[in-house]
Parts: structure tokens; sequence; C-alpha cells
């Protein structure tokens, strides 16, 4: 009951909603503050809290703010259990209002740590003084050999405090691993504590020596100095996220009062703005609809692909998609940026996404790690029992100790995340340390050709037909204003129309065009296949046809203009990868002159719809390519999301897309060799990484097993081994940058 007390609070709906990031029918999304994860048993215990409660459909760990996000069935769990459940299973959320309202409120670590580092400091000092008469030859003197019991009780009284803290920290933790059948660090560290604490008791009960306390409590003292410092570097060094929020400027279209629309930073708006979303937008603030017809996708929330409609004056949810017409809004939240970074880190956008080689090394390293070195421990010991008895503890536990893959878990995390900063600064975001895997081992390069390799910026637009008329020109823009694609925007600002008629049945075929009824008038607008009975020249550039009132009446062409530098670009990467062109477009001129500036090798491929660029990227990757698609964003993101690596290129963006892997600016696509080219080397860095730590772990075990290394040294050099790979993580990360980037 006492439980239920403590939680009973989150079921009032005023305090509910100040942590609650999303809620529509059944389901729930909610973010606790966990201060209690530490390793990655932690995350995987976590993330399978769907097999503890069949009302909790996903939990996903951000490790680096120790932040848990579970989407659950409120109709079969209230919220007040849940945070029960995960305070059963020894992570109890901590409720912390101003944590969850404010981006800046981040800690390094929790202030019982802190605490727990300074009693075993005091422990650690006081047992260390108590055992120096053992080291110097006391058992010569009369007066200690009579006092002898006092001064070993009171460290075993000293060492009670750490092994109490070791059992929070380890055993727990090994315990729960083992539960859910995952094999930690934690094993043999919970191994070690254990028998050494007990063979200094028994070795103090029945007066046979001053046992082990000094080498417990030295080893408990560094070891949270070293969990301490692990912590503070992955938050204070690789903070995935921030090189997302701090980086790209994300835009939304404010209305001002003049009603003009003005393109914004999205970081500038602010409660009682009023906002206008279109077709495909991701909904970025929580709002209240006051204009248009809201047909919801909240797939990017609940995983649920079903459609929900919106009434004047509903609230709608940070998140949600609009299918349909533009839609306006009213802010009545301050933005939460951390919450689009949850849906840019979402893993239902990773579904597609393969396990690769190096990944699967980290894995099965720290599987088979552990059963290694409990067998090369219990070697060690059977051999020492028959060689000197007095011998076993001081080598087994060293072996525990010295052991620890701390150094060589870190190497990944290190050197890609430093990576993924260093990109971010150079134009080139990339979602976390799995992606940049993925990048390393891409054999096969895809551009889409409109917004891509094309500069948009400096296209030439011109209408071929007769003169339009003010009326038309309106239609046209009215009908064109609600959709997101590069190409309407572009038309809507060389129509300059400030007023705009009502639009009812809008649709939009991504890929086709869109269309709608205006003043009981149809509009088509897009592809000339899908205004349909008419025959365009596409041999001069892109063509959007128009269509009114079932009549065509001209298009717009666009000449295209590529990019600077793309001649360079490709060939680039020509020794390394195979390229490959596809567009939607069908001008024979511009494909003659992609085959001029592209290598022999590669495939230019035209009249591509987004169904067939999908079947096309699954078709090479049945043949063991490994792609990655770089495109617009809008038309490609079937492909970009079926890709390995889903690269999406923009000028100043104004929609968000959780479907691809990484954003690249496009005055930085001439760079895309050298990021490329970096991936492969950190991989190689890493397996130098690998190498040294395993070569400091040989060293470190043939001392531990003959006996010249005692646990006390043990637990010194374990974290300098961290901090070894550390700084060599980043050394050569700086240097690798400093020589292709600056």
């Amino acid at each position: 009951m006492k439980q239920n007390e403590n939680f009973k609070f989150l079921d009032d709906e005023k305090i509910s909603e100040k942590i609650i990031d999303f809620k529509d029918k059944n389901i729930t999304s909610v973010r606790f503050f966990i201060p209690s994860i530490h390793c990655s048993s932690c995350i995987m215990i976590l993330e399978n809290l769907s097999n503890i409660h069949k009302n909790i459909i996903e939990s996903t760990v951000d490790f680096p703010n120790k932040i848990i996000r579970i989407i659950f069935n409120h109709s079969g769990l209230k919220l007040s259990y849940l945070a029960i459940i995960l305070e059963k299973i020894g992570y109890k959320p901590s409720i912390n209002f101003e944590f969850l309202e404010k981006k800046n409120n981040k800690k390094i670590f929790d202030r019982k740590l802190i605490g727990k580092l300074a009693i075993s400091f005091f422990c650690f000092g006081n047992i260390m003084l108590l055992a120096i008469p053992e080291y110097v030859g006391s058992h010569e003197d009369i007066w200690y050999l009579e006092n002898r019991n006092f001064f070993r009780y009171l460290m075993l009284i000293l060492s009670l405090p750490i092994v109490l803290f070791s059992f929070t920290d380890h055993i727990k933790y090994a315990i729960l691993g083992f539960k859910k059948h995952i094999i930690n660090m934690d094993i043999p560290i919970s191994i070690g504590i254990l028998v050494l604490f007990s063979w200094s008791c028994y070795e103090v009960f029945f007066d046979l020596g001053s046992g082990y306390f000094d080498s417990l409590s030295g080893f408990s003292f560094f070891l949270l100095i070293s969990k301490i410092f692990q912590i503070y570097t992955h938050n204070k060094i690789f903070s995935f996220e921030k090189s997302y929020k701090s980086f790209y400027p994300i835009s939304i279209s404010k209305i001002k009062k003049n009603n003009k629309e003005e393109n914004i930073l999205l970081f500038s708006l602010k409660k009682g703005d009023h906002i206008i979303i279109r077709n495909e937008e991701i909904i970025p603030v929580d709002s209240i609809l006051i204009k248009g017809y809201a047909l919801l996708d909240n797939s990017f929330l609940t995983g649920e692909s079903y459609l929900i409609r919106k009434k004047i004056g509903e609230r709608i949810y940070a998140g949600s998609k609009q299918k349909g017409e533009a839609i306006y809004l009213k802010v009545i939240k301050d933005v939460d940026q951390s919450y689009l970074s949850l849906l840019w880190n979402n893993k239902k956008f990773r579904k597609n996404k393969k396990n690769f080689h190096l990944n699967s090394i980290t894995n099965k390293f720290s599987q088979y790690f552990t059963p290694i070195v409990l067998i090369i421990s219990i070697i060690t010991g059977i051999y020492w029992y028959f060689i000197n008895v007095s011998k076993i503890f001081q080598t087994v536990f060293s072996v525990l100790i010295i052991t620890c893959p701390c150094a060589v878990v870190l190497s990944t995390p290190f050197i890609l995340g430093n990576f993924i900063r260093i990109f971010s600064k150079k134009g080139f975001y990339v979602k976390d340390i799995s992606t940049m895997e993925r990048i390393s081992n891409i054999s096969t390069l895809i551009f889409d050709k409109t917004g891509t390799i094309t500069d948009q910026n400096k296209e030439k637009i011109s209408f071929i037909g007769p003169y339009l008329k003010c009326k038309e020109k309106k239609m046209i823009s009215s009908l064109l204003r609600n959709s997101i694609h590069p190409l309407s925007k572009k038309i809507c600002s060389e129509l300059s129309i400030n007023k705009f008629y009502p639009i009812k049945n809008f649709r939009e075929i991504i890929g086709y065009g869109i269309e709608g009824i205006i003043n009981k008038v149809p509009v088509k607008i897009g592809s000339s296949k899908y205004i349909g009975g008419i025959t365009i020249n596409n041999s001069q550039g892109t063509s959007v046809a128009i269509s009114i009132n079932k009549k065509f009446i001209g298009y717009f062409l666009f000449r295209n203009y590529y990019r600077k530098g793309i001649e360079q670009i490709f060939q680039n990467l020509k020794k390394k990868y195979k390229i490959i062109i596809l567009s939607g477009d069908n001008n024979k001129l511009e494909k003659k002159y992609l085959e001029s500036i592209l290598p022999k090798s590669s495939k230019i491929i035209f009249n591509q719809s987004p169904e067939k660029k999908l079947d096309y990227v699954k078709k090479i990757q049945k043949n063991g390519e490994k792609v990655m698609m770089i495109g617009d964003g809008i038309n490609d993101s079937s492909a970009l999301n079926q890709s390995e690596v889903g690269v999406s290129i923009s000028e100043t963006p104004s929609s968000f897309f959780p479907n691809c892997d990484a954003f690249i600016q496009s005055n930085y696509l001439n760079k895309i060799f050298l990021f490329l080219k970096i991936s492969r080397i950190s991989i190689k860095l890493i397996i130098v990484n690998f190498m040294i730590s395993l070569f400091y772990n040989c060293i470190g075990i043939i001392f531990a097993i003959t006996g010249f290394l005692t646990p006390f040294i043990a637990a010194i050099l374990m974290p300098l081994s961290s901090l070894s790979v550390i700084i060599f993580s980043l050394l050569s990360t700086w240097i690798v940058s400093r020589r292709f980037l600056s």
C-alpha cells in the first residue's frame, strides 16, 4: 500500500499532464527520469518492459540523460502502477517536474553516487591505516598481538557500507540481468566481492588473519571513481541529442497579424503564436486547431497506422502528422525540442536497418567475455589450491578485476560519438553510433536528382501556355500552399499571391500531384501523367502541369541548375562506391549531361516513382549491396527508410523526417566523400582500441594468475585502462578530423 501511495498523485490529471508527452484514445506516451541507470544491462532490462506487463507496448532508454520513454495502454495500466513496476525492478523514477519542463536542467550524476564516493573514501582511508601494522611486521609486537582483534573487527565494520554499496550497484543488477538471460560484467564483480568479503570474515572470526578488507575497500573506491568518470564523459562530451538540437535549424511557417506567412526557426515559437501546417508535415508543438480539416497520423507516437480526425478547438499533440489540406493552429505550449529528438531517435524508424559486423562483434564480445573470465578465474583458483592456498583469493580476485572490459566497451561509443559531434559542426548530422557503423559498410550510393544534385535556389521557372489570369493564379496558389513539395513552394513564391480561396477535398499523391475543389471547380496540379490526356516535352527541364475545371491550361517549366562541384563529388566517390541516379524526370538532355560527369560504371534511371525507387533499393539489397540513399526527404521517404542509411539533403528545412538516419546541409554535400572516408577510418581506430585493451588484459591476466598482482593494484589499474582508451579515442579522432575536415 505504501508503494501505491508514493505514486498515487500521478493519477491526478493536472499532475499527469505535465509529464505525459502524448495521450489519445487508449495510448499514452510518458518519460521518466531514472537516476539508477548506469550500464548496458540496465538498458536491456528496461527496454524489455513489455515482457513484464502486457499493457506496456514499448520502452526506449536514453542512456546519457537517464530517461526512459514508455508507450503503454492506459485503459489496462494506470500511470501510478507503471511507476510502481519500475520501482519493483529496481529503477525507481524520480518525478522531477523541473527536469521535465526545463531542457537545460541536466544532471551529470546524482547525489547518491557522490555520497557513496565520500563514504567509500572514508572507509577506504581508515581501513588502509588500520591495515598498515599487518604490512610492517606487527606480528613481532606483543601489544598489537593482544589487541589485533580490535583492529580486525573495526576493519570489518568499516567494510560493511562498502559491501552494501557493492550489493546495490552490482549484485542487484547481476541478478536482474541473469533473470533476463543477460550475462553482464556485474556477475564476476559480484562473485568476487561476496567471496572476498566472506573469506575475510572467516579469517577474522577464526583468528586466521586480517582478511582482504583493504583490497575490497580499494576496489570499491576506484570502481566508483571509474563509474563517475564514465558517466561524466558520456554526458559532457558525447550528447548525441545535442548535436541535432544545437546545430540543425528546424523552421516553421508562422502567420503574422497581416495574415502573411513568415518562415521562422522553431525555437522562436511562443505560446499564442499561430502557425500553418501543410500536408505531410509533422506538428512540432502542442496546439489547438483553429482552422481547417485536421486528419492526423499518430504513428510516430503510437505505432498505430489509423488516421484521427480533430475538430476546431480540439488539442493536437506534438509529433502528429497532418494528412490533407493545410491547417491553422494556435500554440499552447513552449517547444520541447528534446521531444523532437525523441521522435528522431525512435526505434520504429530503424526497423528495416540491419545489424552489421561491428555491432555484432561488440555484443558477442560482451556475451563471451564474462564466461571466459569466470573459467580463467576458476582454473586460477584450482591451480593455487595445489600450490599455495593462501594466494587463492588474491589471484582469483585480481583476475576478476583486471579483466573488466569497461575499456573495450567504451571504445565504440567514444570514437563514433566523437565523430558524430565533429560531423555535426561540418553540416552532417548523424542520428546515432549505430548509423555510423552502417555508414562504414556502405558499398552503393543512390542519389535523387531534383533537389539533391540540383540547386533549386538557382532554377529558372517559366509558364508555358496562355497568360494566367489573376483568378487562375489565385486558384493555383490556393492549392499549392497546402503542399510541402519544393516545386509547390517555388511556384507559390513565383506567383506572389497573398489572399487565397478555401479548398475542399484536398488530396496529395506523393510523387504524382495534388488536387482539390476551389469555388466548386476541380483543380489538379502535377505530372502530365497525373493530369491525364496530355503530352509534354520534358527535354528542356522538369515540368508541373495545371488543370482547371478538367481542362489543361499549361505547365510550369523548371530548368535545372546542378550544384557547384558536382562533377568533382562523383569523381571522388567513384573509387570506393557504385553510383546510381534515380529520378522521377524524363529528360534526355539531362541524362546525356549526367553520363558525361559520372563514372562509366554508374547507372542513370529516369521515370522513377516513389514506389519504383523503393523496389529498386530492395532489389539491389537482395544482391548484397549496402545502400546509402541521398534524397530530399519527401518523395524519397520510403527509399530512405529501406536503405541501410537514408540521408536527407536540405537547404532550409521546414519539416521533420524521422524516416532518415542523417541530415546533410546542401552546401556541405561536396564533403560527403570525406564523411564516408572518416567513417571507414573510425572502424580501424576502434579495432586498434580493441587490440590495445586486449593486450592490456592479457598482460594483466598473466601477472594476476602468477600471483604478482594484488587486487588493490588491479583496482587502480582498471580505471587507468579506461582512461587510456578515452585518451586514445580523443586524440585519434582529433588528428583524423584535423587532417581531413580542417
